[in-house]
């Protein structure tokens, strides 16, 4: 990354419509930490740029601690000058967050403002901001794992859940501002973005019966690593290990090729998820005969009935049978 000029250079080339864009954005985060939010609609272009100049510092604060563990360390990695184009890549995500915002820019090269790169580098070294990131990681990891749960929450249900959270009232806010959300909130209720059926998500509704969990139970769905407490699941490692040349450290190649995309990412399309799994255990192993193949898509199935379902509000169907 290339770090060049001043912020104010940079804003000089962006037309009014975007700098305003700057400034709603500052106005959302105004909201969630009690600062005061800004008019510059009938502003003149050079009266919003000095507006944005004056309140830069707490913008570029404010998000800062907005965001996870993972888009903070992103961050750290991005202000250290030893960026390489894979690392770009594999983050773009959060880079074209911050290029939306326009706290970087596109140019020939992606390019930082030396006042910018300076404020920010103060920013992550502030201890208490750290803290106050770790402990939002935490929630946000909360809220992913009662997406992966139930799908569909209600909100009533959910200020049950979240009851002994200190600064709840900045909960709703700050889960809205959250770019990385894979749910839509509003008065009555979540909803995960994979759900657009609103018959089937007015049915998860109206069941109220949700199985409970432990927080440190949703943060392990938010991580993927759930699945790793099931029965079923430490039985289909036993077997891989007894028919392939398999090492514990294949084990997070397993997950993220087989068993993640089978069990999170397809909670409520039985079918295509199944589907999908035969054709990655088709490609990914080599079988002589169906038999062994055929042992694989079973065991893996046996961990699905042991794994939280959204049509059983958490419950998984062996819960369900045994009832």
């Amino acid at each position: 990354m290339i770090f060049d000029e001043n912020y104010i250079t940079f804003l000089q080339k962006l037309t009014k419509e975007k700098l305003q864009k700057i400034i709603d954005d500052y106005n959302l985060l105004a909201d969630i930490y009690l600062m005061n939010k800004i008019d510059t609609k009938k502003n003149k272009k050079n009266e919003i740029i000095n507006k944005i100049i004056e309140i830069k510092d707490d913008y570029l604060q404010c998000f800062v601690m907005s965001l996870d563990k993972k888009d903070f360390a992103i961050l750290k990695n991005l202000l250290s000058k030893k960026i390489k184009n894979d690392f770009l890549n594999e983050n773009r995500e959060f880079i074209n967050c911050l290029l939306n915002k326009q706290f970087i820019f596109q140019e020939d090269n992606l390019t930082i403002s030396r006042d910018i790169y300076l404020s920010l580098i103060n920013i992550i070294k502030n201890k208490n901001i750290i803290k106050y990131i770790e402990k939002w990681d935490r929630l946000y990891k909360l809220i992913d794992g009662m997406i992966v749960a139930y799908g569909v929450i209600d909100r009533k249900y959910f200020d049950i859940i979240t009851d002994g959270i200190g600064d709840k009232n900045l909960l709703i806010p700050k889960l809205t501002y959250y770019y990385k959300k894979d749910y839509l909130i509003d008065n009555k209720k979540l909803v995960s973005l994979k759900m657009s059926n609103k018959k089937r998500i007015n049915n998860y509704l109206k069941n109220q019966k949700y199985k409970m969990f432990k927080n440190n139970e949703f943060i392990a769905m938010a991580n993927n690593k759930y699945h790793h407490n099931i029965k079923s699941y430490k039985k289909f490692i036993k077997m891989l290990k007894s028919n392939y040349v398999f090492k514990n450290s294949d084990i997070e190649f397993v997950d993220q090729k087989i068993v993640i995309p089978y069990l999170y990412n397809s909670l409520n399309e039985e079918e295509i998820a199944k589907k999908n799994l035969i054709d990655t255990i088709e490609t990914l192993f080599e079988f002589k005969g169906d038999k062994l193949k055929n042992k694989i898509i079973e065991e893996i199935c046996k961990i699905r009935d042991e794994f939280p379902l959204w049509e059983y509000r958490g419950f998984s169907k062996n819960e369900v049978k045994d009832e």
